[in-house]
């Protein structure tokens, strides 16, 4: 073997054939050159269709986003960061970006991008995700959920809803195998159901939840009854429906706060949604409440439930009457007792506020929700009223919630003290609000403010008039501005509604003073004369009066404990009340703690609410009212069917340039041929509305004709002459019933079988059904005898068998026992 042949030698590369990609620059393909990995210049872009003008073009995806061009990996992944947000946070931040790419170009682009977008907006983003994403380690039970959580601020209603079923099911086969091993294991039942609980409960708090009726658990005081109620909600989808929704909508409205689209050069106090569906909801119950009346379940009369409502504290004038006779009422009695007022405004630390007051950002901001916010005014008082107990400061009057322009919320208190005690309670209270980061700049002069009353400068309930008016519908301050965004004070006062439905936050409190309930009760008895009940008298004529200083002076003074209430509310318990097995409370009236025996009802008709009668039409029955003619050869024979007569098409009408705003809103029977194509979008939503109205006029009209036979039956007066006979015998009746049996119909009523005559009359005959034979032979046989018929018609065989084996043990053990085995 010669000397060049001894080793290894590189193998000769193959040849080039047609199709195959170039090759490479390197003396391998293992070793050349490449670009970024994360470069995706290779991979083909996918398309995204849009919808412009009423034509579609289609855009690349790295063209749209502008990463083509871009090599940077962080540019990169912060342009896919803000794709994958919600469209209604990225909305802004895209549109942002693509002026700046355009009239800037793409580095001032890329350092908008990170200094901006990448710096403040994606932390708030995700710290605000944190808060309501399930645990990152789940039970694998759970697994399957994870997504779906995730993508709750994509979600809809009907994803919401199918979500929810499939955690009830999920959850309550996680409770009822824990359940059935533990009875199994141990045989108590109390023991078992709590175990069984507690199990769900243990997976609820993986998703960021807690379950109800979870801290009385933990505590050890959760009894087997309040475990059941507990797992009927948890088994319930239409209660995690309620649950997920308001997950949805606070998690929603917290992601616009942090991400800037709620302050006072966007959208003030709330976001547009959720100002919208706020207003959607009112029209919703509105058109609900007038569709429906009250019916007396003992009388069967009838009244309108708008009226009801609309005379109610749900009325906004109503409730603003009412908390401003009710502060008069307390500065009257302050100003009687010599009293002081002081007017307090609490505010938040600055981290709990995402926005400054010139509408640019708090980058102090700790993604803390309205709620949190709340939860810590909340705190402050709780500690602020401890102390002063210790110190025996009492105080009376009235808290306002409202928010500030990015939706953080606030605290005016508006209280009546001793004058020797005002300055020892200003200064506790000064002391516990500054004791979260009291030392930042500012905190002395904005945390908590104090504005003594003075007379020369106003009264304090028209002090307060001011926040009471603005936070429930802006009444009497036509043409005045929002001190905070600078807009009309009605239409701020919608905006201010929504945020307190949207985050669940009470916006009036009475501090102290006698029950706002009791006196609504007493109300009701304005027009009764309590002779026989001199304890109550004085508090039930001033609540009739609508003398608030009256009443609470009758139930002991502004500063009564609850203990030493002179009328208080009286509770009727339903056992089984709801759906989930509770006992229910219900105000039924009021009482004396005096004479406790002696309770007056305030409560005593049950009502129902039901859909209101439409006018000229009956309930749901379709009958003539009279007997049918006898069959003949005439109304037997098949007809012939109804010819309408078509009205003629005016051919006169061919157009093809549509634009015309005459060619659209002509009738239809005029128009043969449109261009759609040339149609504008205002143009096709007016030509839409113009042929739905039509089909609608004409289904009323086709309603209408088929209405008109029950009207016809309902003022058949056989109904009368029927009814009459019908108690003339003792039976009661509704028209329904009456209008059906003329018809022909027949009802078994008490064992007797019913049916109407052509003379107006009843007549009945014994029900000798098998079925009724049966029911009979059965009863005889229990009364007489002792045999239980229950569980022979639910389990024949099991009861059979129970009898084979008292009556014989040994023919039972070979067809059932140990016998059977063998």
């Amino acid at each position: 073997m010669s000397e060049a042949a001894r080793g290894r030698t590189a193998p000769t590369p193959p040849p080039s054939f047609p199709g195959k990609a170039p090759e490479p620059a390197g003396a391998y393909a293992w070793n050349a050159a490449r670009d970024s990995a994360q470069f995706e210049v290779d991979r083909a872009p996918g398309v995204i269709r849009y919808r412009h003008e009423g034509k579609s073009r289609s855009v690349d995806v790295f063209d749209l986003f502008g990463q083509r061009s871009v090599r940077d990996p962080e540019e990169r992944l912060l342009r896919r960061r803000l794709e994958s947000l919600p469209q209604y946070i990225r909305r802004y931040y895209a549109q942002r970006l693509t002026e700046i790419q355009e009239q800037q170009g793409n580095k001032k682009a890329a350092e908008w991008l990170k200094g901006s977008f990448g710096r403040f907006v994606l932390p708030r983003v995700d710290s605000v995700n944190e808060q309501y994403q399930p645990d990152s380690n789940m039970p694998a039970v759970l697994m399957v959920f994870r997504d779906d959580f995730h993508r709750i601020p994509w979600a809809g209603k009907r994803e919401l809803k199918k979500l929810s079923y499939r955690l009830a099911d999920a959850l309550t086969n996680e409770l009822m195998r824990e359940t059935n091993y533990q009875m199994e294991q141990t045989g108590d039942a109390e023991f078992s159901i709590i175990s069984g609980y507690g199990r769900a409960g243990w997976l609820i708090t993986h998703l960021n939840m807690t379950a109800p009726g979870w801290q009385r658990y933990c505590a050890e005081e959760l009894t087997a009854e309040e475990a059941l109620c507990s797992a009927a909600r948890i088994e319930s989808p239409s209660w995690w429906m309620r649950r997920l929704r308001k997950m949805h909508d606070q998690w929603r409205e917290h992601l616009m706060i942090a991400s800037g689209y709620v302050h006072k050069k966007a959208a003030p106090y709330c976001s547009d949604p959720a100002l919208n569906e706020w207003v959607a909801q009112k029209r919703a119950n509105r058109e609900f409440i007038n569709s429906r009346d009250l019916e007396d379940q003992a009388t069967g009369e009838r009244s309108s439930l708008a009226e009801k409502v609309n005379g109610s504290v749900a009325n906004p004038a109503v409730r603003r009457a009412e908390l401003m006779n009710r502060m008069r009422g307390f500065e009257d009695m302050a100003k009687a007792d010599g009293l002081a007022g002081d007017f307090y405004t609490l505010t938040a630390p600055s981290k709990y506020h995402s926005m400054q007051m010139s509408g640019k950002r708090n980058n102090k901001y700790k993604s803390a929700s309205p709620r949190d916010t709340q939860r810590y005014l909340c705190n402050v008082w709780s500690k602020v009223r401890a102390a002063w107990a210790r110190k025996g400061i009492r105080a009376f009057g009235f808290r306002v919630t409202e928010p500030h322009h990015d939706g953080t919320p606030h605290w005016h208190l508006l209280l009546f003290f001793q004058p020797d005690r005002i300055a020892e309670a200003r200064a506790i209270f000064r002391e516990y609000a500054l004791v979260e980061d009291g030392h930042e700049k500012g905190a002395k002069e904005a945390r908590f403010t104090v504005v003594p009353m003075d007379e020369q400068f106003g009264s304090a309930t028209g002090y307060i008039a001011k926040y009471i008016s603005k936070n429930i519908d802006g009444h009497g301050m036509d043409g005045e501005t929002d001190d905070e965004t600078g807009e009309d004070i009605r239409d701020m006062a919608k905006r201010v509604c929504a945020w307190a439905s949207r985050w669940r936050i009470r916006q009036f409190q009475q501090i102290g003073g006698a029950p706002v309930t009791v006196y609504r009760e007493l109300g009701r008895l304005r027009d009764r004369e309590l002779v026989l009940h001199p304890e109550i008298k004085p508090a039930q004529e001033a609540a009739g009066a609508y003398d608030w200083p009256g009443y609470t002076m009758a139930q002991g003074g502004p500063l009564v404990s609850r203990e030493d209430l002179r009328v208080r509310l009286n509770y009727e318990t339903t056992e089984n009340g709801n759906d989930y097995g509770d006992h229910v409370s219900r105000v039924s009236g009021v009482y004396s703690p005096f004479a406790p025996l002696h309770i007056i009802y305030t409560r005593t008709t049950e009502y129902k609410i039901v859909a209101k009668l439409k006018t000229g039409t009956d309930e749901a029955f379709d009958v003539s009212g009279g007997i049918a003619a006898p069959r003949s050869s005439v109304n037997n024979c098949t007809r012939e069917p109804i010819q309408e007569e078509k009205s003629p098409i005016s051919k006169a009408v061919i157009h093809d340039s549509v634009g015309d705003s005459a060619l659209v809103n002509a009738p239809v029977s005029e128009v043969v041929a449109i261009n759609f194509e040339k149609l504008s979008r205002k143009e096709r939503r007016d030509l839409n509305r113009r042929l739905l109205s039509e089909v609608r006029e004409e289904r009323n009209a086709d309603r209408e004709r088929r209405a008109a036979p029950i009207r016809q039956a309902k003022t058949d007066p056989r109904v009368q002459q029927l009814g009459d006979f019908a108690k003339s015998v003792g039976m009661d009746m509704s028209d329904s019933q009456l209008r059906l049996m003329l018809g022909g119909a027949e009802m078994r009523i008490d064992g007797y079988i019913v049916s109407a005559t052509n003379q107006g009359e009843l007549k009945r005959r014994k029900d000798d059904t098998a079925g009724v034979k049966a029911a009979g032979i059965w009863k005889h046989m229990k009364s007489q005898h002792g045999i239980d018929s229950d569980g022979i018609r639910n389990d024949p065989v099991g009861s059979y068998a129970q009898m084979l084996k008292q009556v014989d043990p040994c023919a039972w053990d070979r067809l059932f026992g140990d016998g059977a085995k063998k």
